[in-house]
């Protein structure tokens, strides 16, 4: 009788411990895929490997999707509701309105386009002929400190963000021209004042993921990377190798910091990455982080993209991967709060996670994988995800 009672003890206990982790794990909210999809037909000289892609809305409201050609210099315009191509923004590398190599680029409208330079510390702002209108440098902070050559791009997502008529602009790693307190003394953003001239630091610091003295050595590039959104109020950052989201006023004060941890990953290690070109793509596309966060104003709900530890095949071309998204990943939701209310785990090699965007009638996420069976190199496809409440 005794040992019938016990059985049943621990049986009872094991039912309410597990119960117990799966209310702690009950999504309110899941990303579901809908049978809507949209197709935009890429010509010969258009890559799908693309690095930045943003929607963009005109004065009279029409929709269009934009991204940066791989190939070529040069930014592509599709119109949003039919999926036609509409034109092409073609630049020059060189001479006049040369532009140089530039990774992203901001439309405020037709005639002025705002593209950063990736060799050096300046944004060229060019009309839709490709023709240089003028010229800004950021060249040294008032605080005395120089800058770094900045993108815009999707992955990581850091778009070049301009308001009232002040220019944010990321900086994408530690500077290690500050020596012995690379880490600590190097700003994330930095505010350009475009009416008084003036280049400021945002408070907010890289975490601490690597000692400043080891940034010098032998790492795997990807340390620091982050991504940051705006919510129409303050900017938010993720930290891709940080479960804590940091909310940040538009001055530049630090005014949150909130820990919204996937199930997915469970700790951190960068300590033992031997590190060499020809394995480096593998490992990038292996390793536990997280991923871009993105807020959508329709739902007023952010979306922050998870990388689990993952096994690469020997036959994975893990360059295609990593430039695409990973083979597999989650994406966190969370509310206005910065609560967990649900995440969302999407089938292997099934989406390029690199490529998104958000409208009106919800997320859009390309099937556009190498790996998907249905992927071809002439179109980039994607399906638009609903955000719904769970039934459980």
């Amino acid at each position: 009788m005794c040992k019938i009672s016990c059985v049943c003890f621990f049986t009872l206990v094991s039912l309410s411990l597990f119960f117990s982790c799966r209310q702690e794990e009950r999504d309110l909210y899941v990303l579901q895929p809908s049978t809507d999809s949209l197709v935009f037909l890429l010509n010969p000289q258009t890559s799908v490997f693309i690095k930045a892609l943003f929607p963009y809305t005109d004065e009279k409201g029409n929709e269009f999707l934009t991204f940066q050609n791989d190939v070529e210099p040069q930014i592509l315009v599709y119109d949003m509701t039919t999926q036609q191509y509409v034109k092409t923004i073609s630049l020059d590398k060189e001479g006049a309105d040369g532009v140089g190599v530039f990774c992203g680029y901001n439309i405020q409208s037709w005639d002025e386009i705002y593209i950063p330079c990736m060799m050096r510390n300046e944004i060229d702002v060019v009309d839709s002929e490709g023709k240089i209108r003028r010229r800004i440098q950021y060249l040294k902070t008032v605080e005395g400190k120089e800058t770094l050559p900045i993108i815009a791009s999707s992955f990581p997502y850091m778009p070049l963000e301009i308001i009232n008529k002040k220019m944010y602009i990321n900086q994408q790693c530690p500077n290690r021209r500050l020596g012995s307190r690379t880490v600590e003394d190097s700003p994330v953003t930095l505010v350009l004042d475009t009416v008084a001239n003036e280049l400021r630091e945002f408070s907010l610091r890289f975490p601490p993921v690597l000692p400043s003295e080891r940034t010098r050595g032998n790492t795997l590039g990807v340390e620091f990377l982050y991504s940051q959104t705006f919510n129409d109020t303050n900017f938010v950052y993720s930290f891709f190798f940080d479960e804590k989201i940091k909310v940040v006023s538009l001055s530049g004060d630090v005014l949150r910091a909130v820990s919204a941890k996937s199930r997915y990953l469970d700790r951190f290690d960068l300590s033992n990455q031997n590190v060499d070109l020809a394995s480096l793509p593998k490992i990038l596309c292996q390793i536990p982080f997280y991923g871009n966060l993105i807020y959508d104003k329709y739902r007023d709900v952010y979306y922050r993209f998870v990388y689990p530890e993952t096994e690469v095949q020997p036959h994975d071309n893990a360059m295609d991967i990593w430039q695409l998204g990973r083979t597999k990943f989650s994406i966190m939701i969370l509310n206005k709060e910065f609560e967990v209310v649900g995440e969302t785990l999407f089938p292997e090699n099934t989406y390029a996670s690199n490529h998104f965007f958000i409208r009106e009638d919800g997320l859009y996420l390309s099937t556009s994988f190498v790996k998907n069976p249905n992927f071809s190199d002439d179109k980039l496809c994607f399906r638009r995800i609903e955000l719904v409440k769970s039934n459980d």
